[in-house]
């Protein structure tokens, strides 16, 4: 019987075009030296891929609006055309942004956003916590829906699994919506336990979108015993929140079935600002990996500056070698990450590719306070683009994520001067610190990192 599953799965191992060859080689290994364990694994978190049903009328509707008097993107998207193709939607122009570099600023605008809707909000997370925080979101969302605003709110199952559904008893009461995202429900006829909803989202109105790196919680917002992460997210107005409206239907689609058709959902955008912006989905049911593309597209073009924050670096070998050529051409690279993360083996596997950056002149920063959270790339003073999606594997090819790239000088100062800020809190690693580490610490390196296919 283990003979049988062990050879029926790898004709099914070997076909996934998507995974990375390191990935393939770790799968293939533990399910040849560990049939049993290794297979029942592959079956359950080893896919990458899942098919989902596009919503046609919807991308029929975006296209109408991007048809009609849409502005054109500022120079710098003009001269990477090569991302609209990658993800799958033109860049648009015509839009306003404002940074929210910490919780404190985020959620007073969430609050805002929901009551200041009229007809509907879409709220999409990964991790709800059923804490004050929690509570102070859905109770903003239970008076909309009893003020008669359509409301929908999408949680991800896995990601918010201490928060049962009778949490949002009240908001359902109400007359809102409420769904699980889930990718393992064998009734469905799915069986992905390993994909995971990480995006974070909210639209009011098709006028106004929240996202970025933050999920409802006291972690988020503060008032705990331990300081609030050190997160970003932005808000956005004009035609791109079509675009993002389009992604929440797509995710709400596969979730419930119930299709957000109606013309109410993708109002035409008003021009409102200069801000040109790049939607920059990623997700397990698209053939590109138009996070990692997107940003090697960044890297790669880059002339003076690139500054990234994340809390997982996990990078593959095409945004490592992108990373150390950029270095070498004289860019101002620096990466900050975590001075300690909150999975310590995720930590070990980070600090292994230090060795591979430091000697060609890439900066990299521990943040000390507290954990960093913030997922940003900066670029030469222009552009910045922010979201839900690490650097690291899971998110660039496993997990559903959500990132926008913003055309503006302004909103790219904010988020330098944010990197500037944290690196005062920061210790910079040098080569002959890391090379004097401990032998415990190249231990751990030397076991995690090669696990880093499977995480």
């Amino acid at each position: 019987m283990l003979l049988l599953l062990q050879w029926g799965l790898l004709p099914h191992l070997l076909s996934q075009r998507t995974k990375s060859p390191n990935g393939t080689l770790a799968w293939l290994w533990a399910i040849l030296l560990f049939p049993g364990i290794g297979g029942v694994l592959y079956l359950l978190i080893g896919t990458e891929k899942v098919k989902r049903r596009r919503l046609a009328a919807v991308a029929a509707l975006d296209q109408e609006v991007f048809l009609a008097e849409v502005e054109p993107p500022p120079d710098l998207l003009r001269r990477l055309p090569e991302l609209a193709k990658i993800n799958g939607r033109p860049a648009t122009g015509g839009n306003e942004a404002d940074l929210l570099p910490d919780g404190t600023s985020f959620f007073p605008v969430l609050l805002d956003v929901i009551e200041s809707a009229r007809e509907h909000v879409h709220v999409e997370f990964y991790i709800w916590r059923a804490d004050r925080a929690g509570e102070m979101v859905r109770d903003a969302l239970v008076r909309a829906a009893r003020r008669g605003v359509e409301v929908r709110v999408l949680v991800d199952e896995i990601g918010s699994l201490w928060t049962g559904r009778r949490f949002f008893g009240v908001l359902e009461a109400a007359g809102g919506k409420f769904s699980w995202f889930r990718t393992f429900a064998p009734l469905s006829g799915r069986f992905h336990l390993n994909l995971r909803n990480h995006r974070k989202l909210v639209i009011a109105d098709g006028e106004v979108a929240l996202t970025g790196g933050m999920n409802v919680g006291r972690e988020y917002w503060g008032g705990g015993a331990e300081p609030p992460h050190s997160d970003l997210a932005v808000r956005l107005r004009g035609a791109v929140v079509a675009q993002l409206a389009e992604v929440f239907a797509e995710d709400w689609l596969f979730a419930t079935g119930e299709a957000l058709t109606a013309a109410v959902f993708h109002p035409r955008p008003e021009h409102c600002g200069s801000v040109g912006v790049q939607v920059v989905p990623g997700g397990p049911d698209n053939d590109l990996n138009e996070i990692q593309l997107s940003t090697l597209a960044l890297v790669q073009r880059a002339e003076r500056r690139v500054w990234m924050m994340t809390p997982y670096f996990v990078p593959e070998p095409p945004l490592v070698a992108a990373l150390q050529l950029a270095a070498m051409r004289g860019v101002d690279v620096r990466v900050m990450v975590p001075e300690k993360g909150d999975h310590g083996y995720l930590t070990h596997v980070t600090r292994a590719y230090f060795e591979d950056l430091l000697p060609y002149g890439v900066r990299i920063f521990r943040y000390r306070p507290r954990l960093l959270h913030a997922k940003m790339l900066a670029v030469d003073g222009g552009a910045v683009m922010v979201g839900s999606a690490n650097l690291d594997i899971r998110s660039l090819r496993i997990n559903f994520e959500l990132n926008v790239l913003l055309d503006c000088a302004k909103t790219t100062e904010a988020a330098e001067r944010l990197f500037v800020r944290n690196e005062g809190d920061a210790v910079e690693v040098t080569v002959a610190g890391h090379r004097g580490r401990s032998g415990w610490q190249r231990i751990a390196e030397a076991v995690c990192r090669p696990l880093a296919p499977l995480l």
